[in-house]
């Protein structure tokens, strides 16, 4: 129970940042072995800050568990989603085709992402800035391929449109567990 509760961020339940690098090393140790093409997204969301102001720090822990299953949605069961710190996801792509496949996967991500959210009845926008790591191009060890994604996720502009949320939104007309807001 130690070694899972180590292992994963508890607001989303998915892996977290220890994890995805421990994960990615075994990756990269079989790439070494059988040469495959991988890639590591990084998604970086603002918005949760000013909805955890206006709506409570609960309403932006369902903010960032409902952005978690969005991209688990859009993924192959193969690819790992990790919450890497209270603003950004990391996406391991184990196999790709074509080094334009991470490019395609982290642009649909990022929609995904700015695509509303309905938090206690509410509707919720966030933007989102992508950044990718390619191997074997970008790098062969896990952290220098974070560092690269996280670099070029946080000088990269955003997708979306930001809707401040305001102190008027927090109430209790709907749950914080709203269903998902329809595209």
């Amino acid at each position: 129970m130690a070694r899972k509760a180590w292992a994963i961020d508890l607001s989303t339940g998915l892996p977290n940042r220890a994890q995805l690098l421990e994960h990615m090393g075994h990756l990269l140790a079989l790439r070494e072995r059988e040469p495959a093409p991988m890639a590591l997204i990084v998604l970086r969301v603002s918005g949760l800050g000013a909805v955890g102001a206006a709506m409570g720090s609960e309403a932006a822990n369902v903010l960032r568990r409902k952005a978690a299953v969005r991209l688990r949605a859009a993924l192959r069961a193969s690819d790992v989603v990790a919450a890497i710190g209270a603003d950004a996801y990391a996406v391991l792509l184990a196999w790709i085709d074509a080094p334009t496949d991470g490019e395609r996967v982290a642009a649909k991500l990022a929609h995904a992402l700015a695509r509303p959210f309905k938090v206690a009845g509410r509707e919720q926008t966030l933007v989102v800035s992508q950044g990718l790591a390619s191997y074997p191009e970008h790098g062969r060890e896990a952290d220098a391929l974070l560092r690269r994604a996280l670099a070029q996720a946080s000088a990269s502009a955003g997708v979306g449109q930001m809707r401040p949320a305001r102190a008027a939104d927090r109430g209790l007309a709907a749950a914080a567990n709203d269903d998902e807001a329809k595209p």
